[in-house]
């Protein structure tokens, strides 16, 4: 039994067209995902089936006819499209084609030679033919036997818990519970693993935004920085200074014009305004020439 995971309709319907290859020989693509003929040989007489999947497959099951068509129970009326086969009648999007299709064929390789012409015989007799295909002990019973097996609901439970094609069908329905079983222990035993993995993601995440809230103040801290100590905002600082150093003299002028300060501070307090203006302005004249150097330079 192939295990199972998670797929997309997609990747199922690959994953059954791969365990029709892998069960079955003779496997030819008629059409590329959709058609299917598989030959095969029963009792000397060559034999096909094609299988055909529709666009919903794997979640609607697949049509399968058998080349020739032979009287079969599990052919439709007046048809060779197999309806009967437990594996179709049974059949879930987790069923594997490679296995349904298998079983058919080996059901057709074991019930053709007691076939034969009874098809074309309508009596009792024929159907009891047809019917122990699948369930062999019929074969041996009389008619009185049968319609007491068919009044009686303990005899027909006990034929069935021995038909071959219902056993095989419990095998593959126990191996499909086993499957699953291994899958979901499997799924529990990395479930720490994957808690430890989500927590270590979530603080991955917090220090990321962290980090990002921190850069983006930084870079805020730095565009003001940056317009700050821009060489046109220095040059524009500079010219203000001077200004207010200019203005500054002046008012000390005045100040010792009203007789407000003596003339030893109207002295030293004058002259250091006049200087730091005259220093603060070179420096403005100065920054303003090197700017224009390098627009000139620039452009």
């Amino acid at each position: 039994m192939l295990s199972r995971g998670y797929y997309t309709d997609e990747d199922a319907r690959k994953r059954q067209i791969d365990t029709l290859k892998i069960f079955n020989d003779n496997v030819t693509e008629i059409t590329e995902n959709s058609e299917y003929r598989l030959d095969f040989a029963a009792n000397g007489k060559n034999m096909s089936l094609n299988v055909i999947l529709s666009p919903e497959f794997p979640n609607e099951k697949p049509c399968i006819f058998v080349n020739p068509a032979i009287p079969h129970p599990w052919l439709g009326e007046n048809s060779n499209q197999v309806m009967g086969a437990p594996g179709l009648l049974n059949y879930t999007q987790h069923s594997d084609l490679g296995r349904v299709v298998q079983a058919i064929i080996r059901e057709f390789q074991k019930s053709l030679p007691n076939l034969s012409d009874e098809k074309c015989i309508e009596s009792p007799q024929s159907h009891i033919s047809a019917h122990s295909l699948l369930i062999p002990d019929l074969a041996e019973l009389s008619i009185d036997e049968l319609q007491e097996i068919l009044q009686n609901c303990d005899l027909q439970d006990k034929l069935l818990e021995n038909c071959p094609q219902l056993m095989e069908v419990d095998m593959e329905t126990e191996e499909l519970m086993s499957s699953i079983e291994d899958i979901a222990q499997d799924n529990l035993s990395k479930q720490q693993m994957l808690d430890d993995l989500k927590t270590q993601v979530l603080d991955r995440i917090s220090r990321i935004v962290q980090l990002k809230m921190n850069y983006e103040e930084l870079n805020k801290k730095h565009a003001r920085l940056a317009e700050s100590y821009a060489p046109h905002r220095i040059r524009e600082c500079l010219k203000a200074a001077a200004l207010r150093a200019d203005e500054d003299a002046d008012h000390i002028a005045d100040q010792f014009l009203m007789g407000n300060i003596p003339v030893e501070t109207f002295i030293a307090q004058f002259a250091e305004k006049r200087a730091l203006g005259q220093a603060r302005r070179a420096r403005e004249e100065r920054l303003a020439h090197q700017l224009a150097q390098l627009d000139r330079a620039t452009t």
